[in-house]
């Protein structure tokens, strides 16, 4: 039996409550009936309770206060607020505070039963959620959909391993979101995941999985038409910093197929720099469109920052100053190959520089300026690593950037600089940034856009002189970096030409 907790500050009211619906016909029991809020939240310290219906105004406590301190002790609880007064001011704290319904006073028993109900299917839903990510399904679930949103599964072994795990490929939207813990804290990122779980029955339907103990990574779809997920994440970041839960949120655009989450996710990470700034959420609404993107990443690859800032005051002359930014920072972190999770233990001087991130109401003037600095900063890194950069490091990439050689490895490259593959492989991740492979296939990936672009060769000799074995992993890994086919990118930068 689920257990359901009554207060209000008028004797008759509760027992009018406790006597109004065959409670146990629900799955409910009233486990308490008071009406005294201190007194209910003693009870909530030491009793699994699932419902709590509670009078708005009373002279004890608040009704919001309590539905603050009750959800504090007990996240996944629903609450039912009862209310004499059609006030929008209380309408609003209460679903702030997590409230599933608003009822006035006299009430209405069918009202309740609506409301009760509903609490029960929500419950139930959350049951199976628990039942779901628990334990060792936890992991099953956790793996596939990392590896569904880094686009890791061939699509028949996506549908097999969906099918296997009872999950749905039949919505018509899926939206990556990425959420971060301040200060690394896991244990507010632990208490988030409860919060979350608790509001999305009947709202969102949600796979996800912890990519570090303190980084959620989600894929939601709506279970209404009407439901804004920008407006939830808002809110949901809201509630969770007025609990004390301090979380960062960084969002990819909605898509409409489930072949294309990855997309989605791609454009997550690309503005998860809010994790270590104090803009609290950031999305991919906030990027400038993808072909000024590219022609910044040029820039900064031909030019250097200094060509880069060149072209800021025309871009915040024309783009809405707090997108440009955005946009701006995520190309010099691109530039910096620039691991966000060690950047306070490797680059502390840009971590600081991160965390005044100008915010969306600050001025053009605010933004160039905190721009510039940054990449001032990008520079110092750049050359300093250029400094220390290891012989043998710089022997790896020349070797790469030659593309001589097909089966180039990181084992046969270490044979021939007499070291070990380990110790070459930790030496280029400490130096570049990425890992050896990751590194070899973006270079493959560029030199073979290059070859497109410039040349008349056929897309199957392109895929054999930069190095991939398989023209459909060629496509697949292609399509991640540059969001097109190799086909259709050929295409459009004829048109263009």
């Amino acid at each position: 039996m689920y257990q359901a907790v009554i207060v209000d500050d008028e004797p008759v009211i509760v027992s009018g409550i406790r006597d109004a619906l065959d409670w146990e016909g629900f799955g409910f029991e009233i486990a308490l009936a008071s009406t005294s809020p201190a007194t209910v939240l003693r009870f909530l310290a030491v009793h699994p309770v699932h419902l709590l219906i509670t009078d708005i105004s009373m002279p004890e406590m608040d009704g919001i206060a309590l539905i603050r301190e009750a959800k504090a002790l007990v996240p996944l609880l629903s609450v039912i607020v009862l209310s004499a007064y059609d006030n929008f001011d209380y309408v609003k704290g209460a679903l702030r505070y997590g409230a599933e319904n608003y009822l006035l006073k006299p009430l209405s028993t069918d009202e309740l039963s609506d409301s009760v109900r509903n609490v029960v299917s929500h419950v139930r839903e959350r049951e199976v959620l628990n039942l779901n990510y628990g334990g060792t399904m936890l992991t099953f679930r956790s793996t596939f959909v990392e590896q569904w949103l880094k686009n890791l599964l061939t699509p028949e072994t996506l549908l097999e391993r969906a099918g296997l795990l009872g999950i749905n490929l039949e919505m018509d939207n899926y939206t990556a979101v990425i959420f971060s813990a301040d200060n690394r804290n896991a244990a507010s990122m632990s208490q988030f995941f409860d919060f979350l779980l608790s509001l999305l029955p009947g709202r969102l339907l949600a796979h996800f999985y912890f990519e570090m103990p303190y980084r959620l990574v989600c894929i939601f779809s709506r279970l209404n038409p009407s439901m804004d997920i920008r407006s939830f994440i808002l809110h949901l970041l809201a509630l969770s910093e007025s609990m004390g839960i301090s979380i960062s949120a960084s969002m990819g655009d909605t898509v409409p197929f489930y072949q294309s989450v990855w997309e989605s996710y791609r454009q997550a990470c690309s503005t998860l720099f809010c994790s270590c700034c104090r803009v609290p959420f950031v999305s991919h609404d906030d990027f400038l469109e993808e072909e000024i993107v590219q022609k910044l990443l040029m820039l900064l690859e031909k030019g250097g920052t200094d060509a880069f800032c060149e072209c800021c005051p025309d871009l915040y002359g024309q783009y809405q100053p707090f997108r440009c930014s955005v946009t701006l920072t995520s190309c010099l972190l691109l530039y910096l190959s620039a691991d966000l999770d060690e950047l306070p233990e490797k680059h502390p001087g840009l971590a600081g520089l991160l965390l005044p991130f100008p915010g969306r109401e600050e001025n053009a003037d605010s933004h160039c300026s905190y721009i510039k600095r940054l990449a001032e900063e990008c520079t110092a890194i750049k050359s300093a690593a250029g400094q220390s950069m290891y012989p043998c490091v710089n022997a790896v990439i020349k070797s790469i950037e030659e593309f001589k050689e097909k089966d180039i490895s990181l084992k046969t490259l270490a044979a021939r600089l007499h070291v070990s593959p380990s110790y070459l492989g930790t030496v280029f991740k400490q130096q570049t940034g990425y890992y050896f492979n990751d590194y070899l296939t973006e270079a493959r990936i560029r030199y073979a856009a290059k070859l497109i672009e410039t040349t008349d060769m056929k897309m199957k000799d392109i895929v054999e002189k930069v190095g991939f074995s398989s023209q459909t992993y060629f496509n697949r890994m292609f399509k991640r970096f540059f969001n097109v086919s190799p086909v259709t990118y050929r295409r459009d930068k004829k048109i263009n030409s």
